[in-house]
C-alpha cells in the first residue's frame, strides 16, 4: 500500500513535470478538485504536494481560487544563471585538490557529452541529463550543503525549462552537452583553469540568447 508521503511525491513530481514540459503553462490555474480527480487520491497528499510547490515556487496560492503556475522573468533566470557559475566554480575549485582518477570514475558510463545522441533524445531527457552532470561533478568536493543548493537551483532552473530552454536549444544557444566532455578532460588533465572556464561556459550557453530576448523586449 503507498503511504500518504509517497502519494504527495507522486503528485509533486508529476505536476513538476507537466510544468517543465509545457504542458502545465506558465500563470494557469490549478484547482485542488481536479487534481484529486486526476489523480484518484484524497485531499490530503494533494494539499502537501501544492503547499511544497509553492514553496518551491513553481506555484503561488491565489486564496478562493486555485494555485498559479509561477513565470519566471527573464532577469531571474539570469541571476540564477550567474548564481549558479558562482557555486559550482567555488566548489569545483575546493574540490580539485582530491580529484583524482579515481573520482572521475564516476563519469565513466555517463555518456550526456555525445553529441552523436542528442538527436535521437527530447528536450525533456537532455535537461535531465544535465542536471545529473552538473551534479555529479558537484559532488566531488564532498559538501553536502553545496549539493543541496545546486540541487535547489537547477530545481528553480526547470521553472524555466518550457519557457525559454526550448527556444534556446533549437535556436544552439544551449550547450547540448558539448562542454562535458572537455571538462572531465581538463580535470584528468590537472587543468583547473581550463575546467572552470569551460565549466562557465557550459552554465552560461544560454545566457546570449536570453539575453537577447531581454533586449528584443525592451526595445
Amino acid at each position: 500500500m503507498e503511504t500518504k508521503g509517497s502519494l504527495k511525491e507522486m503528485v509533486y513530481n508529476q505536476l513538476v513535470k507537466d510544468i517543465t514540459s509545457g504542458i502545465i503553462k506558465p500563470n494557469e490555474i490549478l484547482v485542488e478538485g481536479s487534481l484529486i480527480k486526476r489523480f484518484q487520491v484524497s485531499k490530503a497528499p494533494v494539499r502537501e504536494a501544492l503547499i511544497e510547490l509553492c514553496k518551491d515556487n513553481f506555484l503561488r496560492s491565489l486564496p478562493r481560487v486555485g494555485y498559479q503556475v509561477q513565470a519566471c522573468s527573464l532577469k531571474e533566470i539570469i541571476d540564477i544563471l550567474d548564481f549558479r557559475v558562482d557555486l559550482e566554480i567555488s566548489n569545483l575549485r575546493r574540490a580539485f585538490p582530491y580529484i583524482n582518477e579515481q573520482s572521475l570514475k564516476i563519469f565513466e558510463n555517463y555518456d550526456v557529452w555525445k553529441l552523436e545522441d542528442h538527436e535521437e533524445r527530447n528536450i525533456s531527457e537532455h535537461w535531465l541529463h544535465n542536471q545529473k552532470f552538473h551534479l555529479l561533478l558537484c559532488s566531488l568536493s564532498k559538501n553536502t550543503y553545496a549539493y543541496r543548493s545546486l540541487e535547489q537551483l537547477l530545481k528553480q532552473n526547470a521553472r524555466f525549462f518550457s519557457q525559454y530552454y526550448s527556444y534556446a536549444y533549437y535556436h544552439e544557444s544551449e550547450s547540448k552537452g558539448r562542454y562535458h566532455a572537455s571538462v572531465i578532460a581538463a580535470l584528468e588533465e590537472k587543468d583547473l583553469e581550463k575546467a572552470c572556464s569551460l565549466l562557465t561556459n557550459d552554465i552560461n550557453a544560454v545566457k546570449v540568447q536570453i539575453q537577447k530576448v531581454i533586449q528584443s523586449d525592451i526595445s
